[in-house]
């Protein structure tokens, strides 16, 4: 049995929590039929998803994804704000070096206390775990794509981590290559994302046109089935 935790939307309030949270679509939720039930929370990334859980359990499910069409700007403005300390996982280093120079010419009061890229094995996991816990870091965002980013959040929180902490998939890598934000706004106001994502990285093009319809009828069956437990919680 999976046990499923959703969050129906964001609210800068989740900020102040000492809490893990990730993003689940239907490429990422084969992760989870690989791991079972996690500690991490889920919101719904894309339309796709949060439509389909809202239709499954017929609550309001937002769609909440972590870039710049979604809560991103939210996440840096309220750190900014407030203060809050962030520290960064992902990316190769020259992609990471040219986001957090992008992040700190548009936040410029943002504190950014550390960030590593996301190539390393599992004993310089453990020291970049413990570095973040030193820095004393309130926001930890974390892209090292879907399953190995949601255990290294559950690592740093055993570790001793006190804040909160995203994923954020490939967003690190997206916005350093990016001009201004990763997705054009008429793409985003037309909802074509992932259209546009599949010519901007081609790669990408199995995950929507495979593993979308492979894992929701997965998900459909194991719903039947009794296999999986949703449970839903708003801010």
């Amino acid at each position: 049995m999976i046990e499923l935790e959703l969050i129906g939307y964001y609210a800068p309030d989740l900020l102040d929590a000492n809490k893990a949270f990730s993003f689940i679509n239907f490429a990422s939720i084969g992760s989870l039929f690989d791991r079972g039930s996690t500690s991490i929370t889920y919101f719904c990334d894309g339309m796709l998803m949060s439509t389909f859980m809202s239709r499954i359990t017929g609550r309001t499910i937002s769609r909440v994804s972590f870039d710049f069409t979604s809560i991103a700007d939210s996440v840096f403005s309220c750190a900014e704000k407030q203060g809050k300390r962030m520290y960064f996982v992902g990316a190769r280093q020259v992609e990471l070096d040219l986001f957090i120079n992008k992040i700190k010419d548009r936040y410029p009061a943002l504190l950014i206390v550390g960030y590593h890229n996301g190539y390393f094995d599992a004993s310089q996991a453990t020291r970049i775990q413990a570095d973040i816990c030193r820095s004393e870091a309130d926001i930890l965002i974390v892209g090292l794509g879907a399953g190995l980013q949601e255990q290294f959040q559950q690592d740093a929180l055993r570790a001793g981590f006190n804040g909160v902490t995203f994923t954020c998939g490939g967003f690190i890598h997206q916005e350093a290559t990016a001009t201004h934000h990763y997705y054009p706004e008429p793409i985003n106001r037309l909802h074509l994302r992932a259209f546009y994502r599949m010519y901007r990285e081609p790669h990408t093009i199995k995950r929507y046109l495979i593993d979308y319809p492979t894992n929701l009828v997965h998900l459909l069956v194991m719903i039947v089935r009794r296999q999986v437990t949703i449970h839903i919680t708003y801010p």
